[in-house]
C-alpha cells in the first residue's frame, strides 16, 4: 500500500510522512484552538524612505505598478512566544512598497513585499510554499531599546556579515495608537510566489508563477481570516529613524548578495517616516490563514 494523501490537510515536502504542522495546522493535522496557541507578544520596527522611481520599478513583476511616491517602508522584528514553535521566536526584516496589480479580473491598489528574511528556516519554509512569500534566512539580533534616550536599533546578518541596520530615536508614543502593523498603509498586501520547474539546465520556467495575498475576492464583503489586533494590546511610538544597506560579495552571502545589493543599490534619498509598535495577545491572532492565488492576466 503506497502513501495516501488526507482530504482537507496541509501538506510540505516530505509529503510521505503526513500533514505538516505549522502555523496553520496542528500536529495532529487540524487548526489549532486559541487555548493552544497562548499568548504571543512582538516588537516592530519601521523606517520608509523616498527612493528612485525607475529603480523601484525595476523589482515589479508582471502585472506590477509603481502607485504614488516611490516610499520604501522597512521593517524589522521580534516574535517571540509562538505556539507553533512550543515557545520559540524569531527576527523579520520584510520590505514593501505602494502598487497596484492588475490581474486577469481582479485590480488591486496596496503594497507589494519583494522579499522579507527570517531568523527561523521553519517560518521560511511554511511561508514560501504555504503562503506564497519571498523570504530568505538572516541571523537577527534582539531589538535593543534604551527607554531613557528613546531609542531602538536591530541588525540582521548571515554567517557574520551584517548587511542591515536600523535605528529610532526621540521616540514618543501615542496616546490612543490605531492598531495595525507598520508598512505601506492601506490596501492589499501582494506578494508573488514563484516555484521553477525541475528540468535539465532549469530554464524551463516556472511550474507556478501568481501573486498571493488575503485580500477578499472584489464583490464579497467577508474577509478571509487574517492578523487580527482585536484583541491584542498594542502601544506605538513615533520616531526619527535611519536605516543601512551594506552590499555583499558572493563570497559573504553566496546566494543572496545580489538580493542585498538590490536593496542597497536605490538610493535612500530621504527618511520621511518611522514608528515602532509592540504588541502581545492571542497566538492564534498572527496566524496568515486566509492567502489565496489572484489569476494572472
Amino acid at each position: 500500500m503506497t502513501f495516501v494523501f488526507k482530504s482537507g490537510a496541509r501538506y510540505r515536502m516530505p509529503v510521505v510522512f503526513g500533514p505538516a504542522p505549522g502555523p496553520r495546522q496542528h500536529p495532529e493535522g487540524r487548526m489549532w484552538t486559541r487555548e493552544e496557541a497562548g499568548t504571543m507578544s512582538a516588537e516592530w520596527m519601521k523606517v520608509a524612505y523616498r527612493t528612485d522611481a525607475a529603480k523601484l520599478g525595476a523589482l515589479l513583476p508582471p502585472g506590477f505598478s509603481l502607485r504614488g511616491d516611490p516610499i520604501v517602508s522597512v521593517s524589522c522584528a521580534w516574535f517571540k512566544n509562538l505556539y507553533w514553535l512550543a515557545g520559540r521566536g524569531y527576527g523579520i526584516l520584510a520590505v514593501d512598497f505602494p502598487v497596484t496589480y492588475q490581474g486577469k479580473t481582479e485590480r488591486h491598489d496596496g503594497a507589494f513585499c519583494p522579499v522579507l528574511w527570517e531568523g527561523q528556516p521553519e517560518a521560511i519554509t511554511t511561508g514560501r510554499e504555504e503562503l506564497g512569500f519571498s523570504k530568505l534566512y538572516a541571523d537577527f539580533t534582539e531589538i535593543v531599546r534604551d527607554k531613557e534616550r528613546g531609542s531602538a536599533a536591530c541588525q540582521a546578518s548571515w554567517f557574520g556579515h551584517t548587511f542591515f541596520e536600523i535605528e529610532l530615536n526621540e521616540m514618543v508614543e501615542e496616546v490612543a495608537p490605531d492598531r495595525k502593523l507598520p508598512g505601506s498603509g492601506g490596501g492589499a498586501q501582494l506578494y508573488y510566489k514563484y516555484m521553477p520547474s525541475t528540468s535539465p539546465g532549469g530554464c524551463d520556467g516556472a511550474d507556478l508563477a501568481y501573486v498571493t495575498t488575503a485580500a477578499p475576492l472584489p464583490g464579497t464583503a467577508v474577509r478571509a481570516q487574517n492578523i487580527n489586533f482585536d484583541e491584542f494590546e498594542f502601544r506605538k511610538w513615533n520616531a526619527k529613524g535611519s536605516l543601512r544597506w551594506t552590499r555583499a560579495t558572493f563570497e559573504q552571502m553566496p546566494l543572496s548578495f545580489h538580493v542585498v545589493n538590490g536593496m542597497s543599490d536605490l538610493p535612500i534619498l530621504e527618511f520621511v517616516d518611522a514608528e515602532m509598535v509592540a504588541f502581545s495577545g492571542p497566538g492564534i491572532g498572527i496566524s496568515m490563514n486566509g492567502m489565496r492565488a489572484i489569476e494572472p492576466a
